[in-house]
């Protein structure tokens, strides 16, 4: 069975061009139509977005609802994280669209170590909670497969590191929880913010290399001015049983270049 599987964070539906001398993102406007569009054309099967618009606290979005029904993945769930800072009157989270049905659908909560700063412009930020969605798709043919899909804490706002030794405790929960439940498949998406570290180093436990394969794989200078960090900080991983068909990033409407593979299950 092949699959085509597309991780992205579309920067709540704002189309971005570049950053400003403060490192302030730079926008030519709110365009979620666009996304859309992208999207109809990519024609996935599973797609897994971080920064995703949702009109209420509810998670009711009719940004998602375009784009399930243009390509044809009737299966979904949102998940609110918060308020939208870019958009007015709008909030937005993580969420998992698929054209398989979901045989269950969790929500964990990620430790927060609610550290604070003061931004250049003078605003306090005190760290928001994150969470994991964890789905088991039913494949057919007494198949599943095992999907966590996340957005984690982005530490280089506040001036830290993850892996600095006072958030040790918190890391290792982080790493317990993206693990799969089940013996199935396993496919974990994200924007997991690993600014300055690969995801292998990030996450031992995880065992990339043995029992998951990172699939897209990129360097960050290739994608500035736009694209912020050097280091990559969204992966898709799968089981290594798994055959790469196909992958790519590719930097379009947002600060993040989009994540896309094909794989042969």
């Amino acid at each position: 069975m092949r699959l085509k599987v597309i991780f992205a964070n579309v920067i709540q539906g704002m189309i971005h061009v570049g950053y400003n001398d403060k490192k302030e993102n730079l926008f030519t406007g709110f365009h979620p139509n666009k996304y859309v569009e992208y999207f109809e054309k990519k024609k996935p099967d599973i797609l897994c977005l971080a920064e995703a618009l949702m009109d209420n606290q509810q998670g009711d979005s009719s940004f998602i609802e375009k784009i399930v029904n243009v390509c044809g993945m009737p299966y979904y769930r949102n998940l609110v994280g918060e308020k939208a800072f870019f958009v007015d009157n709008k909030y937005y989270g993580v969420s998992v669209c698929s054209k398989f049905p979901f045989t269950s659908y969790q929500v964990q909560k990620l430790a927060n170590p609610k550290i604070e700063t003061i931004r250049p412009n003078g605003d306090h930020w005190v760290m928001h909670d994150k969470f994991i969605q964890k789905v088991v798709l039913d494949l057919g043919k007494d198949k599943t497969l095992s999907l966590v899909n996340t957005h984690m804490f982005p530490f280089q706002h506040f001036n830290k590191h993850f892996w600095d030794d006072e958030f040790a405790s918190y890391r290792a929960q982080w790493a317990e929880l993206l693990k799969s439940d089940n013996d199935s498949l396993s496919l974990i998406t994200g924007d997991f913010n690993t600014v300055g570290i690969t995801i292998d180093k990030a996450f031992p436990e995880l065992e990339i290399g043995g029992a998951l394969q990172s699939v897209v794989n990129y360097e960050g200078k290739m994608f500035q001015p736009t694209y912020l960090y050097d280091t990559q900080i969204e992966y898709i991983l799968v089981s290594s049983v798994a055959k790469v068909v196909s992958a790519k990033a590719e930097m379009v409407y947002s600060d993040h270049p989009f994540l896309i593979a094909e794989i042969e299950l």
